[in-house]
């Protein structure tokens, strides 16, 4: 872009407009928190290997597990896994 486009004042908006339409659209393309990234990962190991979730601090809750279903809890996040399907469920308390 030339110096004489920019000193028009609709090449100016026209680059303004675009910028600001790169900016919406940036966060929308799949960037995940944090948060977001933490469940998954914790949901894999759920799955994968669930006696590991104590070596990142989870305490099974004995109370809460049945045959049916082993509970994993650390500070306000629980982990239920069904020991049948192998369906994970993760909730904030």
């Amino acid at each position: 872009m030339s110096a004489g486009q920019l000193e028009n004042g609709s090449s100016i908006r026209k680059v303004i407009d675009t910028l600001a339409l790169c900016k919406k659209l940036i966060p929308s393309l799949g960037c995940e928190t944090a948060d977001a990234l933490l469940r998954k990962d914790v949901e894999r190991l759920a799955l994968s290997a669930p006696h590991m979730l104590s070596d990142i601090g989870f305490k099974r809750d004995t109370e809460a597990s049945s045959t049916e279903c082993a509970v994993w809890a650390r500070g306000d996040m629980t982990v239920r896994i069904a020991t049948l399907s192998r369906v994970v469920a993760i909730a904030d308390t």
